[in-house]
Parts: C-alpha cells; structure tokens; sequence
C-alpha cells in the first residue's frame, strides 16, 4: 500500500463530475426513462385500515373502466411470488412473512390489497378509487409499550404475542460493579419515528428481452446486486435471467437498500403479460409505506463515581418494529444497533442491556441515516451532561474523564467491538476551542436567561459504525448479507482506465471520489478515469451503498484491483525498459524507473503490449489483456468519530429554538474529497436538526397515520439552518485497506443528542428537563409551563 505521502489526489477537493449534468436538468432519473409504446402503468389499492380481515375484493367498476388492462389480488400471485421475510439468524428473532400484495388480513395503512394495470399512470390512479374492498376491521395498536401487554391485539396469531425480537447482554460480575458506584443515575429518553424522504421518490421499470428471455429491473435502489437476488429468489428463477439497473437516484439516506413488494410484483407482471410496466410512486404513498425508523425508548441507569467517572451502565431499550420485517434488515439493525454502540467514545467496561423489539400496526421500520446511533446517543450524551450537573462537573470535562485516550487504541469496547483508531478526546478539544466553548459558559448566567430568551450549549462525542463487512453483518444476524465489495479495473487500449464497481450511487459523488483513487494508485490522470455502477450486468457482485459503507469497502476493493494491475504493469513495462519491476513506478500517465522519469514509457504504449497490438511480444507466460477483479470484505468494522457543539436560543413566549452557533469536528479516517465529505457532513447535520427539531410520523391509537403529507410532516427549510463551521482530524484507520473511515451518518448521529443538550441545558435554570425528541415549540411550551406549575408549588 502506498504511503500516506504517496497520494497526489487523494485528499483533493476535486469539483465533483456529477455536479455538471445534474444541475443543468440533464439527469435521466427513474420517471425520464424512454418506456416501451405498450408499457403498462401499475397503482397499488392501499388499505385504509391499521388492522382488518379482507372480506372480498371487488374490481368489477375499476376494470369496466376505459384503458383498465386487469385488477390483481393477492390470491394472484401465490404460485408467482414466494412470501417475503429476511433471513435473520440470530437468537431471539421469531420469523415474521409478509405476501406483496396482502391475501386474507392487513396490517398497517398503506398496506397493498390489489394491483391496477392500465394504460396510463393517471387512469391507473383513478381506477383505485373504483376498488371495492369489504374489509372486517380489527382492533390495532400501534405504541410500542401497548404492544407489548398482555391483552393487547396480535398481529401474528401464529407468535402469540407482539414480541418480534429480544436480545440480551451482561458483563461478567456486573451487578456487583453497578452496586457499588458512589451513586445511580437514572433518565428515560424517547426518540420519535421518522423516514428520510429522499427527493425523489421510489418507482420502478420493468422490461423484458424476448429473444434472450431475460428481464430487465431499473429501480433507484442503493443495493442493485441484492435486488436481483431477491427477485431470483422470490421468483423462482436463474439470477442470469435478471438484470438490475440503477438510473440517476435523487437520494437514498438508507430507505433504498431495501428490497420492496413493488419491485418483485413488476418483474412478476412482466413476465406474465411480456409486456413492460411502469410504476412512480407519489409522496403520499412515500410516507405512509417506505420505511419509518426510530420510534425507540431507552430507560438507562448510569452507575457513576464521585469523580464523574462511570462504573456501570444498564440499558433497557424497546423499539417499535411495524407490522413486519423489512427486507434485507428487520428490526434486529436499529435494535442491535442501538444497544451495541452506546458506549461510543467511551470507557465503559460493566455493561448490561435488554433489548425488545415489538410488532405494531403500523408502517415497517427499516434503515435510515444514523441505524440506531442518533438514539443510543441521545440517551448516552444525555446522561453525560446529567452527570455533570448532578456533580457539578462541566460536561466537557465530563467526557474527557472517561473518554478513551489516544494511548489506549487499538481498544475492544465492552461488547467486542474493536476501535482501530481514532480522535475522540482530540475532537472534543478542537471543537470545544472553535465554538468558543469556554466564553459560552463562563458568560452563561445561572438561569441561562439572556435578552429575553435561554440560551444553552450541548455536546455529542459520538462514534459512527462505517465499513461493515461480512463479520459485522453476522453479529447483527444478518446471514445473507454478503458484507464485501467488488471491482473490477481495465486499462483500456489507449492507457485510460474504467473502474466497474459492484456499489451504486445515490448522490455520495462515486463518479469523482473513486475516479481519484483509482487514478492516484494508477498514477493516471484523473480525466482519464471513468466509473461505472449500478448495474448488476457490467458490473461485479457485492453489497451495495448503504451504512456509510460506501467509501471503505468500495475504495478499498478499488485500491486492491489497481494494485494487481500494478503488478502487471511493472512486469510488461520491465521487460521493455529492460528493468527490475520492482525499480519502475507510476506516475503521470507513465512508467518509469524511479529517480529516471526520462526513460518511461506512456500507459498506452504499455497497454498496446499487453493487448498485442504492436509487435513487442509479452513476457513469458502474461495473459493478454490489462485488467482485475477483486474483492474487499473488511473487518467487523471501522468507527469514525466526532464531536458536534450546538448554541441555542429557547424564546419561552413561543417556544421556537434557534440554533445560534454551530460547530462539528469530524474524523473519517484518510478523506479522498474533502468537499464531498464537507457536504456529507452538512446534509446529514440538516436531517439531524429535522429529526431533533421538527420531524415525527404520527400515529393515534387506531393505527391511523395523522401526517402522511408535507404540509403536517415538517421537515428542515432553509432559513431552519445555522451556518455551520465543520473541521476535520485526520487518523487513518489501521484495519482498511487505504486507511478510509465513513462519514455519511455522522451528521445526524451527532446532531440529534448536540441539539437536545443544548434545549436541556438552556431550560436547566427553571427545572426543565428534557428527554425526547423532537422539541417542537408545543412541547416546550407544555415543559416550561409544567416547570413554572411546579415551582409555583
């Protein structure tokens, strides 16, 4: 591997390629695709009910209805479509199957119960309101607690009760170390539910290739290669007869590496009719059936010293499934997820969680930027700035007194996972000095009341899980998620280079970031790279984009295919130069001996050789040809890390917050753009103020979604965003090839928790203390009035 001081665009803010087709409209996203003249247009009748027995279904005035092809039930696709369920293999999960198109019983609004096929979007969309459903309503329940009684409804008569998964961990003599801490601490945190709403929605076309029987999928999926799996499997047909592309995708944030019913039903239909279909899906049908996330309650006890220092913690965590298991992940991604990485940046070696996950009438859960980590954060920085007040300690010092410290990696934490390397007291020092910290506190009255409003500061010291492999995967009882990804490198006949990489892009910028490691390793141009992804036909198998994998596993498998064709290089060009392999090296477009670049040969002429197109004959024994294939599957995983300071303002009169002072430190490890990774950071930062501010999806006891629109579920504007100062630390990782750590969700990991301190600690001085989010102006209204209520006595 090359040398830190060997990389020459690696670390370059290289303006992104993608940016200039983009912004001029020209993009082909999924709804600008060409459609075959006889393309059929699909609408999925959704159920209005939480929970309900279907009666019958009658489509008799949906297919008298002029350009209505045919109406489908879920009786229709028995014998075509396998039941959908992820293959979860870990102790605790109970199964849970879900058909695509719901036969006999619904679970949750939104739920499909028939498929129109019809000539147009919009006589597809007019002939759902022509279906007849006798639905047998049922009693629902859709809070996670509730769900988890005795007498409350069952969504699976075969489980007997609501309890999807259940997980526990304990450290050895843990209760002995919790009893004797100098004092317990104990807090309840709640995080609502939320979705990403990516732009564009989610759709799909489906095409089929009579003379060689195949079918083509395009979807704006973040996991293309896991796609085609699924449909071969739920299908019932050769993975070599599917096809999945990939066109330009208006943001994922983790909702589109999921496999969904729509996409198995219009691969179906496809090869019923043999003819295409077509299907976009509207922003309604978005909120209420992609997948929701969060919704979890962490009761946590931190048994801590008089010093500051924690001796023990115990976490109790519940968090709300849905009404099944979103495919590939289930509910086992955010729980175990949550539960695992509490300890974060810290030293906590007694330790003991439990963890259920509950079944409700309500809206699958599923991945979404952050898995877990902006909750278990919450709850755990929450409790760090408890401490500080309890003890009268100041939470930045708090955190540094268990904080682990630079001596101390590589460091396993108390469930196993290894921390490489990282940054986690030096992040919090930076940023501590470039928010201005200390003048923040040292001004701060004591009833934080300052022109009229409370103003407050919070800190998250947060790691972020990035690079996941196969390993990390099996823990979490993924047992079909592959975990590596794959390259594939060629130096073309004319010494440029086409990297195909197994990952699709969802905005992250692959087309630049991996032309740039590639070309830095080929010691080729950057214009004289290209990428391409997101096709399952030209591109080799592997796991996908997702779960701030993206770089580390992608940019690794790149690194290891430049370097066995490095390999090769060197030998074809020695034989020419008549030189040691081992003395030549790469650079410019060229190979040359190293300390002589006089005597060098261009890429093309070596790439001439190795194609045989001159009269040089290859070194004894070469194959033809200038490529390699190969594969990185990292280990468990890699953490980045961070810190994020937010400064806010509370007006009591209204109860709107405005963040006033924003500032983040960030370390992912060896970065390959910092703009790209800067925009990472702000827009995921965006999503963490939504999510502490303003988002919820809101449920009644009924199951009845109350927001499914964007007018009720608000989401961050423009004017809503500080200006943020965002600096980084640099710590290469020591287990990844390059060296590279993710950063796609630290913004919303350290958001959220930032964000919530900064309220608490504003509204401190008149004994408010919050726990949950989001903190819209209602709810700190209710909380300072409660407040005053109670200090009135």
């Amino acid at each position: 591997m090359n040398e830190i001081s060997d990389w020459t665009l690696i670390g370059k803010s290289v303006p992104r390629r993608e940016d200039a087709y983009l912004l001029r409209g020209q993009g082909k996203y999924l709804d600008d695709l060409p459609v075959p003249q006889n393309t059929m247009h699909l609408g999925f009748v959704c159920s209005p009910y939480a929970h309900a027995k279907i009666a019958g279904v009658d489509a008799s005035r949906a297919k008298a209805l002029p350009g209505v092809i045919d109406v489908l039930t879920g009786a229709d696709f028995s014998d075509d479509i396998l039941p959908f369920a992820p293959d979860i293999q870990i102790d605790g999960y109970r199964r849970v199957e879900r058909l695509v198109i719901a036969v006999d019983k619904v679970r949750f609004v939104g739920e499909y119960v028939a498929v129109i096929l019809a000539d147009s979007p919009y006589i597809a969309q007019d002939a759902i309101e022509l279906v007849d459903v006798d639905y047998d309503p049922l009693p629902a329940v859709s809070g996670i607690e509730e769900a988890l009684k005795g007498d409350a409804p069952v969504l699976f008569d075969s489980l007997g009760d609501n309890m999807v998964f259940e997980s526990h961990f304990e450290t050895e003599g843990f209760e002995e170390q919790f009893d004797s801490a100098d004092l317990v601490l104990e807090e309840e945190f709640r995080l609502g539910r939320v979705t990403g709403l990516p732009i564009e929605p989610r759709g799909c076309l489906a095409v089929i290739d009579e003379v060689a029987d195949t079918y083509t999928l395009w979807t704006p999926t973040q996991i293309p290669h896991q796609v085609r799996t699924a449909i071969a499997d739920h299908l019932q047909m050769p993975e070599s007869s599917v096809r999945v592309v990939t066109p330009v995708v208006g943001g994922g944030f983790g909702t589109k590496c999921h496999v969904f019913p729509d996409e198995l039903v219009a691969v179906a239909l496809v090869r019923r009719y043999r003819r295409a279909v077509k299907w976009v899906q509207d922003r309604r049908e978005q909120l209420l059936s992609d997948p929701h996330a969060r919704e979890h309650l962490h009761r946590i006890k931190v048994a801590v010293n008089r010093d500051g220092v924690i001796q023990a913690i115990k976490l109790n965590l519940m968090t709300n499934s849905g009404a099944y298991a979103n495919y590939p992940f289930s509910c086992t991604l955010e729980a175990t997820g949550a539960a695992r990485m509490l300890p974060g940046p810290y030293r906590i070696r007694n330790y003991k969680y439990d963890v259920v996950s509950a079944l409700t009438n309500t809206c699958p859960t599923g991945a979404y930027r952050g898995t877990g980590q902006p909750s278990c954060f919450l709850a755990m920085e929450g409790m760090m700035d408890r401490i500080g007040r309890t003890l009268d300690i100041d939470p930045a010092d708090v955190r540094r007194r268990n904080v682990v410290n630079p001596d101390q990696f590589p460091y396993v934490n108390v469930v196993g996972v290894r921390y490489d390397t990282g940054s986690y007291l030096q992040s919090l020092d930076r940023v501590v000095e470039l928010s201005g910290y200390d003048e923040f506190r040292a001004r701060q009255p004591r009833d934080r009341l300052i022109d009229g409003k409370y103003r407050g500061i919070g800190i998250c010291n947060y790691t972020e899980v990035s690079g996941t492999g196969a390993p990390g995967w099996r823990v979490r009882g993924f047992a079909k998620m592959p975990g590596f990804d794959s390259a594939r490198v060629v130096v073309e006949p004319d010494g440029r280079a086409s990297v195909f990489l197994s990952q699709a892009d969802a905005g992250q910028g692959h087309l630049t970031a991996f032309a740039q490691v590639a070309a830095d390793r080929l010691g080729l141009e950057y214009a004289d790279v290209r990428v391409f992804e997101g096709d399952t036909a030209k591109t080799p198998f592997g796991t996908g984009t997702f779960a701030s994998r993206g770089s580390v596993v992608g940019g690794g498998s790149i690194i290891r295919c430049c370097d066995k064709l490095i390999a090769k290089i060197k030998r074809i060009a020695g034989v020419i130069l008549q030189a040691d392999p081992a003395d030549l090296v790469l650079g410019g477009g060229c190979v040359h001996r190293a300390g002589a670049p006089g005597n060098s040969l261009t890429m093309e002429q070596v790439a001439e050789t190795a194609y045989s197109m001159n009269n040089i004959p290859l070194p004894e024994g070469e194959d033809h040809g200038l490529e390699a294939t190969d594969y990185y599957d990292p280990p468990m995983v890699t953490l980045a890390n961070g810190t994020h300071i937010a400064q806010v303002a509370v007006d009591p009169d209204d109860g709107r917050i405005e963040i006033e002072n924003y500032t983040l430190v960030h370390d992912c490890g060896r970065v390959i753009n910092p703009m790209i990774v800067k925009g990472q950071i702000h827009g995921g930062t965006v999503q963490g103020i939504g999510e502490a501010l303003m988002e919820e999806i809101v449920y009644d006891s009924d199951g009845q979604h109350l927001n499914a629109n964007l007018l009720d579920y608000v989401i961050p504007l423009a004017m809503d965003i500080p200006d943020m100062r965002i600096d980084h630390i640099e710590t290469p990782s020591i287990d990844t090839v390059g060296g590279i750590k993710g950063t796609g969700e630290c913004g919303v990991t350290g958001a959220v928790p930032a964000i919530a301190n900064a309220v608490c600690d504003a509204l401190a001085g008149i004994g408010v203390n919050i726990r949950s989010v989001p903190l819209r102006p209602s709810f700190i209204l209710e909380q300072i009035e409660n407040a005053r209520r109670e200090a009135a006595g």
